[in-house]
């Protein structure tokens, strides 16, 4: 049994690939820090090398075009069990044939990114859909939340376009990591000691802007105002509005 560590992110995982195709091996499992490890194995450590990764990243792009590496950081993005051996088996197909293989979905790891593709992009629908921004005491707009895949990194760009004017922060409380625009850039931040909480996402009071209240307030009476308790139809609202969501929806709050 053979396994690869490397350190979770795509680049490391893009220098595994590189690591396996110098070494012509097959890595049984690519792991990464906190990944379960095999009791009898032998274990290479990979140490992310951009150089190596932006060769494989090439290479795919070569035989395969900018959708295809898309489509892989997407799957990655899932944080899917053994995604990393099913990107491994992605590259290894895409470099033998030389060519696109994204509609080769007979070969099933073919098929699993792309599906792994589509979730990953539904949930990113989801955050700009469902994120709720709430201003805080000095001023910047926070929005907390746990999304099921980890698609802050597609989502912020969309929120620095739209709010190009304002600060802001949207911090995954699943995975503790979020992004802060300042105005100028977006910077990945971790927030050591959060005003907010993690369950509900709901910013400590002491932190609240003084209006908080009365925007909430109004958020929700619009939200009543539109509803017509005559079509009311629960199942058809938690198909569109996943129940996980509601925590983190100011119209959904008591």
């Amino acid at each position: 049994m053979l396994e690869y560590l490397y350190d979770g992110t795509f680049a490391g995982l893009l220098t595994a690939i590189f690591h396996a195709f110098r070494r012509k091996e097959y890595p049984d499992v690519i792991l990464r820090p906190q990944g379960q490890r095999l009791l009898f194995a032998t274990t290479h450590t990979v140490e992310t090398d951009d150089v190596m990764a932006q060769r494989v990243l090439n290479g795919i792009e070569r035989y395969g075009g900018k959708t295809t590496c898309e489509q892989l950081l997407h799957a990655f993005l899932s944080q899917s069990d053994n995604v990393e051996i099913l990107i491994l088996q992605y590259a290894r197909e895409l470099f033998f044939q030389k060519r696109p293989i994204m509609a080769d979905l007979g070969n099933s790891f073919v098929l699993q990114i792309h599906k792994l593709d589509r979730r990953v992009l539904r949930e990113v629908q989801r955050v700009l859909m469902f994120i709720r921004f709430e201003r805080s005491a000095d001023g910047i707009y926070f929005a907390p939340f746990a999304p099921k895949y980890d698609v802050l990194p597609l989502a912020v760009g969309h929120f620095k376009h739209r709010f190009a004017d304002q600060q802001w922060a949207i911090y995954d409380t699943l995975r503790d990591y979020g992004f802060h625009y300042h105005g100028k850039r977006v910077e990945q931040i971790t927030i050591n000691a959060p005003a907010f909480s993690r369950d509900s996402g709901k910013l400590s009071v002491e932190m609240e802007h003084e209006n908080e209240d009365d925007y909430r307030e109004m958020w929700r009476e619009y939200f009543r105002s539109i509803a017509i308790s005559e079509r009311l139809n629960p199942t058809l609202q938690r198909n569109f509005m996943p129940k996980r969501f509601w925590k983190y929806l100011t119209e959904k709050r008591i």
